[in-house]
């Protein structure tokens, strides 16, 4: 490592406990070194030259460029979240069609990412690939050296604690490959999740809800919520809060479901199942720029083939918001999950068509306690089929949350609500289950207390 890149790298490091990192890994260079046989020190060295060349022109002049082994490194000096992810992206895909220009370079393919990573974590990364990414003809660091050059580089640098920030030895809630498991492809390797120590918050535990298809028959997805126990009944989300509404309260609910949702997802796919999460958030935590990327740190640590399994659902949509933001907000989520929901209060009575530009897949409320208890009326009927008929305008689905009564129920999934939860269709679980079959009749044999067998089948 030059003097002046550990210098830069230095100054890129002061202070901060955390870095977004860019990196491009060559896939298949073991093939080309194969078939260029003694031409390989010189392909190699042209093949990193022209590649970090192509890639350094895209940059600014503040991020911190590295060779490392098979590829390169990137710390963005301003740049983060959904940006950085989408300006790796780009380049990404332009240095792979530059490659199929180039005679000597048309079967180079590279694969890029972009993540929040902590400084000690970048450290070692930097170290671990500085052995085998020095050009042809100078000397190569022994790993110890590699080492001590990156520690040195970071000389001076004093690790300050972000908020939230795991404890200590904790990867920042980082998904690393482990082990590949034999009946998993190399996209979808078993991820590891490090524990997490939770402070005593306003709510007693997070749990599961499952969420009932009704057109499918089936618990596909999983909401993953806190909850609190008050007398005799259980409150949910910022409810837990008990009026204390405070954007920082909102921020460190959401910050713990976020890494709860990962965790629950990370214990059924250990063991070779699958199950969707829905991952709610709250819109204020989402509203301003700062905050919204600090969250996306939290989502961009599961791998992009695993994020087709979660779903984001955004919370307390409030009626005034208005529409750019709005389509600032659900846009820039689209990246973490396969849908997009929105939950809005059952009292603004559904006035969907500002929610149109979104990208929103399925709107809904939850019931009030008042209502989800009971039997059908006329008003609540309409309310649905209105819910319904809004959604389908803007080619979304519909859903309703604490549904409490099986009569309402029924009344409402033959107003074409498709999706449920609450305690008529299952209890709450300390745990995601996988995927499982369950029909109407499933639903009223639990309520009698007799509750039918029920078949585990694959999700795609």
């Amino acid at each position: 490592m030059s003097p002046d890149l550990k210098q830069k790298l230095k100054k890129a490091l002061a202070g901060k406990s955390a870095v977004e990192m860019g990196q491009f890994q060559f896939v298949n260079l073991d093939e080309i070194r194969s078939q260029a046989g003694d031409e390989w020190p010189e392909i190699r060295d042209k093949t990193y030259e022209v590649s970090g060349h192509f890639i350094e022109k895209r940059l600014a002049d503040d991020d911190v460029f590295i060779r490392c082994q098979g590829g390169f490194l990137i710390i963005f000096s301003t740049m983060g979240g959904v940006e950085a992810e989408a300006h790796v992206e780009e380049i990404n895909e332009e240095l792979n069609e530059f490659f199929l220009g180039e005679r000597w370079l048309e079967k180079l393919r590279s694969h890029a990412e972009a993540r929040r990573v902590p400084t000690d974590e970048f450290l070692s990364i930097v170290a671990r690939t500085q052995v085998e990414g020095e050009p042809a003809g100078e000397a190569r660091p022994e790993p110890e050296k590699a080492q001590e050059a990156a520690a040195e580089a970071a000389a001076g640098w004093e690790k300050k604690p972000e908020s939230g920030e795991g404890p200590k030895g904790a990867k920042g809630g980082r998904w690393e490959k482990t082990t590949q498991s034999k009946s998993r492809s190399d996209k979808e390797g078993v991820l590891e999740w490090p524990d997490e120590v939770y402070e005593a918050k306003a709510w007693d535990e997070i749990i599961f809800q499952p969420v009932w298809d009704s057109r499918t028959n089936a618990v596909l997805h999983h909401v993953c919520q806190v909850r609190r126990t008050v007398g005799d009944r259980h409150v949910y989300g910022r409810d837990t809060l008990m009026g204390i509404d405070e954007a920082q309260a909102l921020r460190a609910l959401d910050r713990e479901v976020a890494l709860a949702a990962q965790r629950g997802f990370q214990s059924v796919f250990s063991k070779g199942g699958k199950c969707g999460i829905t991952i709610p958030v709250h819109y204020e935590t989402l509203s301003a720029v700062s905050h919204r990327m600090e969250y996306f740190s939290i989502l961009q640590a599961v791998p992009k083939p695993i994020r087709k399994y979660f779903q984001i659902r955004v919370d307390s949509v409030p009626s005034g918001a208005p529409v750019t933001q709005m389509q600032e907000v659900f846009r820039s989520m689209r990246h973490f999950g396969s849908n997009i929901l929105a939950e809005i209060s059952y009292a603004n009575k559904w006035d969907l068509a500002r929610f149109e530009g979104c990208g929103i897949s399925v709107f809904g409320a939850a019931l009030p306690q008042t209502l989800s208890i009971r039997e059908p009326g006329d008003e609540a009927v309409m309310g649905f089929m209105q819910l319904v008929t809004q959604a389908r305008e803007l080619q979304g689905e519909a859903f309703l949350n604490n549904m409490g009564n099986p009569d309402l129920l029924n009344a409402a999934i033959s107003t074409g609500i498709r999706l449920f939860s609450g305690p008529v269709i299952a209890n709450d679980e300390d745990a995601p289950q996988p995927a499982r079959s369950l029909d109407f009749a499933g639903i009223a044999n639990r309520l009698r207390k007799s509750g039918p067998d029920t078949d585990v089948f694959e999700i795609d």
